[in-house]
């Protein structure tokens, strides 16, 4: 996000109504379709404090994008790479089908507790990320980010790397996320976990954000995180 991004009065009244909005909407369908006992309020209360953490913790995100430049920057391009074609049309499942699957967690959850113990196991993933992202600063290969922009997905992945410096490759945290959120569904959801797992892999790859050898270590973080904290 530019540092000179002004939020608007207007902005910030639509977001704050988006809240309670979606916190709506996490009620209706946790109480209806998963059996959830949390009350409205608690739902509101919820959903304030994931969108704090969320923002607070992307402002974390991109302090390091800024500041990872203290260690030699690292590529980790196999010949396996070059066998995994680019679609920019899985840009839309790398970015959107994150936010469906959190929206899964919160209306499935039986309880503020275990909401806020699964909250303090993304900030402590975040945590990790951010310290190997300092170590061991990773890039995919340049000529990945030089590709035409002639279709509504490649401008949209276009965008997106303009919020990226793409020094942030090892390992993935799409998929160490997706790995940890997959865990925690698991259970309300069953195999559907591992497919939306699968397919953030593979946009991972398709899109040319990650490497092959980004993948695995994702994994293992990610499931690490739900171990030692759920």
């Amino acid at each position: 996000m530019n540092e000179k991004t002004v939020i608007t009065p207007k902005y910030m009244l639509l977001m704050i109504m988006g809240v309670f909005l979606f916190s709506f909407i996490y009620y209706l369908v946790g109480t209806r379709l998963f059996g959830s006992m949390l009350s409205y309020y608690e739902y509101l209360v919820l959903t304030i404090v994931i969108s704090i953490t969320v923002v607070g913790g992307y402002q974390i995100f991109f302090w390091v994008q800024r500041n990872n430049y203290f260690f030699k920057t690292r590529c980790f391009k196999i010949s396996l790479d070059d066998m995994i074609p680019f679609w920019p049309s899985w840009i839309w499942v790398y970015n959107l089908i994150y936010y469906i699957m959190i929206g899964f967690v919160i209306v499935s959850v039986k309880s503020l507790e275990y909401a806020i113990f699964l909250i303090f196991g993304g900030l402590v993933l975040l945590f990790l990320q951010s310290i190997l992202f300092m170590l061991l600063p990773a890039v995919v290969p340049p000529e990945w980010r030089a590709y035409k922009t002639d279709s509504l997905s490649a401008r949209y992945l276009k965008f997106t790397q303009r919020v990226d410096n793409g020094r942030n490759c090892f390992p993935s945290m799409h998929i160490s996320l997706s790995t940890y959120i997959g865990l925690i569904l698991y259970p309300t959801i069953s195999y559907w976990a591992w497919i939306f797992v699968l397919f953030i892999i593979l946009s991972s790859l398709f899109v040319k954000q990650h490497q092959v050898v980004d993948i695995v270590p994702g994994v293992i973080l990610g499931w690490f995180v739900y171990l030692l904290v759920i």
